[in-house]
C-alpha cells in the first residue's frame, strides 16, 4: 500500500461535500493538500477548514490553462482526484449541442487537461482519480448529455490507465450522497425528495460524504488497482 504521508495530494471541486471530505481524509493521512474549484469564496471557507497550510486554486478544469498553471505552481504532484462534472437538464429533443458541450468539458475535458499538465509532474507511483456517476450505466430521463459525459469519461480513464501505466487511473462511481447539492436542489424537503430513491437501497440511507472519501483514499494507496470502476452507492445498482 502507498502511503500519503508527506505526499502531495490535488482535489479538483475541492470546495465542499465529497470533494472536500477526500481533502480532510487526505490531509488526516499525512499528505500536504491542495484543493480547485470555481467559486473563490467557498474554496477560501474550505482552505481554511482543511488547515492553514493548504494550498487553493480558484479555476475551472475545463480552462486547460488554468490547469495547468496550477500544476506548474505546485511542482510535484503525487495524487490528483477530480470531483468535477455538471448534469444539464432538458429532454433529448431539446438537448442542444452546447449542452452536451457542457456536460463534456466539466467531466472529459477536465480529465484531458489534467491528464496532459498533472502527470508531466507525477512520479511513477502516483494516481488520477476521477468521479462519474450512476448515469453512465443507469440514464435518467432529461438528463441525456450528462449520461453521455459520465459514459465517456469511464471509456477515458481505461484509455489513460493503459497509456499513463504504471501511473495508476481509476474511477469512483458514487450513488446518492448527502451533501450541499442535495441541500441546494432540495432544500428543507430534501428527505421528502429522496424518500423513495433511499428506501429502495439495500443500504436504506444517504451515503455520508466521508464514506466516499474513504473509498478514494483506498484507489489513490493501492499500488495494484488500476482501470476500474468502483462502486460507492447502498448498492443501487442491484
Amino acid at each position: 500500500m502507498e502511503s500519503l504521508v508527506g505526499r502531495t495530494v490535488v482535489v479538483l471541486g475541492g470546495s465542499s461535500g465529497m470533494g472536500l471530505a477526500t481533502a480532510l481524509a487526505a490531509r488526516d493521512a499525512g499528505a500536504h493538500v491542495a484543493i480547485a474549484a470555481r467559486t473563490p469564496d467557498r474554496l477560501a471557507r474550505a482552505a481554511a477548514t482543511v488547515g492553514p497550510d493548504t494550498r487553493s486554486y480558484a479555476l475551472d478544469g475545463a480552462d486547460g490553462d488554468a490547469v495547468e498553471a496550477m500544476c506548474a505552481d505546485l511542482g510535484v504532484i503525487d495524487h490528483l482526484v477530480s470531483f468535477t462534472g455538471d448534469q444539464p437538464a432538458a429532454p433529448i429533443g431539446e438537448t442542444t449541442h452546447d449542452l452536451v458541450v457542457q456536460a463534456l468539458d466539466a467531466r472529459v475535458w477536465t480529465a484531458r487537461n489534467v491528464c496532459v499538465s498533472a502527470v508531466a509532474r507525477m512520479p511513477e507511483h502516483g494516481s488520477l482519480t476521477f468521479c462519474s456517476g450512476l448515469s453512465a450505466v443507469r440514464p435518467r430521463a432529461g438528463r441525456a448529455a450528462g449520461a453521455v459525459a459520465t459514459a465517456a469519461l469511464e471509456s477515458l480513464v481505461r484509455a489513460m490507465a493503459l497509456e499513463l501505466a504504471p501511473i495508476r487511473v481509476n474511477t469512483i462511481r458514487p450513488g446518492a450522497f448527502d451533501t450541499p447539492v442535495l441541500d441546494r436542489a432540495f432544500g428543507a424537503n430534501k428527505h421528502e425528495a429522496t424518500r423513495a430513491f433511499v428506501e429502495g437501497l439495500p443500504i436504506k440511507r444517504l451515503g455520508r460524504p466521508e464514506e466516499l472519501a474513504h473509498a478514494v483514499l483506498f484507489l489513490m494507496t493501492n499500488t495494484y488497482v488500476t482501470g476500474t470502476v468502483l462502486n460507492v452507492d447502498g448498492g443501487a445498482l442491484m
